[in-house]
């Protein structure tokens, strides 16, 4: 074999093995929590530790049931779900706006979108602010309160992932559909929204991950028990005792499944929503 070849092959293997690092790094918590969990409370703190031969129970998972644990998962689904809506019929409204119009002040209001990015991943700055706000406007502990802040933390990467979709589609669909007596909202969303299906299921992705996984804004925002996401009815296991490893693992197990049944179904399509736009004819 050629010195060429070799180091070809040299660098699939490492591409490779790169690949299968990762997978388990990855894997490799998800896997030790859903073991977990089916474990005994005298096998959890066995030692030395049991890798496979112990018995299989549900009681952690029977225990987070009757605490209503999937109340609060209710809630999340609900809370991630008035998020995703609202915050892409804001988003498509916004995007298109910033990609067909023109006004005073569009370049500086699209940087401001875009310098409020980082809201998507959370901001410890604005919880004070957030929290004041609307403690004086009566917002506090309502059915409202987390959806909104959720739109409002999501939606400047919405719209910046949703206009590069916009601007993949030709401004003479708009004529077109001006001259044959489609109104503009009409438009916006029956033809705008069908085309730039994959730039919205990206951005309905990135609102659910930051809805579903926040914890620090709603353990602030809420304090009514039957309004509490499934992030704090989890962080309720970390005791000042010490650690309840197996509901606590179980609650965590299940607060996974939506997000890898979102990736499943909307996953081949984030790499096509977020590279819409970047090539143009």
């Amino acid at each position: 074999m050629s010195r060429d070849g070799a180091r070809s092959v040299l660098r699939h293997f490492g591409t490779i093995a790169g690949f299968a690092a990762l997978i388990v790094f990855n894997l490799a918590p998800i896997v030790w929590s859903v073991r977990t969990s089916l474990m005994a409370p005298s096998d959890i703190f066995a030692y030395p530790p049991k890798w496979l031969d112990f018995a299989i129970t549900l009681e952690h998972y029977e225990r987070i049931v009757k605490s209503g644990y999937f109340q609060t998962f209710r809630n999340s689904i609900a809370y991630s779900l008035a998020a995703i809506a609202i915050g892409l019929i804001v988003g498509l409204l916004a995007a298109y706006g910033f990609d067909r119009f023109r006004f005073l002040g569009k370049k500086a209001m699209f940087f401001l979108v875009v310098f409020c990015i980082p809201l998507s991943m959370g901001s410890s700055a604005l919880i004070i602010p957030n929290y004041l706000y609307f403690s004086k406007l009566g917002l506090l502990d309502g059915w409202f309160t987390l959806p909104l802040l959720y739109t409002a933390y999501n939606l400047p990467m919405a719209i910046w992932i949703i206009k590069s979709g916009v601007e993949a589609i030709p401004v003479e669909i708009d004529e077109a559909a001006k001259i044959d007596g489609c109104s503009r909202f009409r438009f916006i969303f029956g033809i705008v929204a069908v085309l730039s299906r994959p730039v919205l299921a990206a951005a309905a992705l990135f609102i659910f991950l930051g809805s579903w996984n926040e914890f620090i804004l709603s353990s602030i925002m809420i304090n009514k028990p039957d309004l509490r996401p499934v992030q704090l009815a989890i962080y309720q296991y970390l005791g000042f005792f010490g650690q309840e490893w197996g509901p606590l693992t179980a609650a965590a197990s299940v607060a996974i499944v939506p997000s890898i049944v979102i990736f499943t179904f909307l996953g081949r399509m984030l790499i096509s929503g977020l590279t819409a736009g970047s090539v143009k004819s």
